[in-house]
């Protein structure tokens, strides 16, 4: 069994605060690119990664170390289909971090990249308009999206109890999360959805903080969500799904 490195991109999210993530995703104006992630995980941090891994798997635990590996990751992407360009490793004051950069020839490496997790899910569609291209990205799932919103939207006008309670351990759990997630387009940003702010002409960003999460529909929304954008492809041709 291959070991999966989606465990520091998407099970530290759900299961430990204190991380430091960042990822940019640039597309070029075929639908390839380049995909580079920064990861600052503390040293306790991983250990309560490695104890929940360890629990939630049958025959063997996964590794959170796995992304520090160059070697283990290099075969993972190979696996893929996705170059390695760049690679490092860094020790910090009780923390330790990794930067990895990749190239990705179209949508259908992307989709296999491990970086993402083995829930994420993306759409290239034609645009509102004539000349524009619609990009989602769901990191859990178009279900967890539906499901996540249905949640939040149920919780917004009701007062639950385990709900709240829930949200109370959670959020002392990612006290310290700092995740930025960017998208870099061939074309100008013309629409996106309202968890991403315009940083640049062509450039979109996510950013997520433990300060953000105020209430248990944030917490639903921002674990499960839907990121979308729509630029401006009137002079590249970038392909979409059929």
């Amino acid at each position: 069994m291959r070991t999966p490195l989606p465990i520091a991109a998407a099970v530290c999210l759900s299961l430990a605060g204190c991380l430091q993530m960042e990822q940019t995703i640039e597309f070029d104006a075929a639908g390839g690119g380049r995909h580079q992630l920064v990861l600052t995980v503390p040293d306790a941090t991983m250990g309560e990664i490695r104890r929940a891994a360890a629990a939630n798997q049958t025959g063997s635990s996964i590794d959170p170390l796995v992304l520090f590996r160059k070697d283990d990751v290099q075969r993972e992407l190979a696996a893929a289909g996705i170059e390695l360009a760049d690679y490092a490793t860094e020790p910090l004051d009780r923390a330790r971090r990794v930067r990895i950069a990749t190239r990705f020839q179209g949508a259908a490496s992307l989709r296999k990249t491990p970086l993402l997790g083995s829930a994420v899910e993306w759409e290239f569609a034609a645009g509102p308009a004539a000349g524009t291209t619609r990009v989602t990205l769901y990191p859990q799932g178009r279900k967890a999206w539906a499901d996540a919103r249905a949640r939040a939207l149920a919780q917004k006008d009701t007062a639950d109890a385990v709900a709240s309670d829930y949200f109370a351990r959670r959020k002392a759990q990612l006290a310290g999360l700092d995740v930025t997630l960017r998208f870099r387009l061939p074309g100008k940003v013309i629409e996106y959805t309202r968890n991403l702010e315009l940083t640049g002409e062509r450039e979109v960003t996510a950013h997520v903080t433990a300060e953000q999460l105020r209430t248990p529909e944030d917490l639903v929304r921002r674990l499960a969500p839907r990121f979308e954008v729509v630029f401006d492809s009137s002079a590249c041709k970038f392909p979409v799904d059929r």
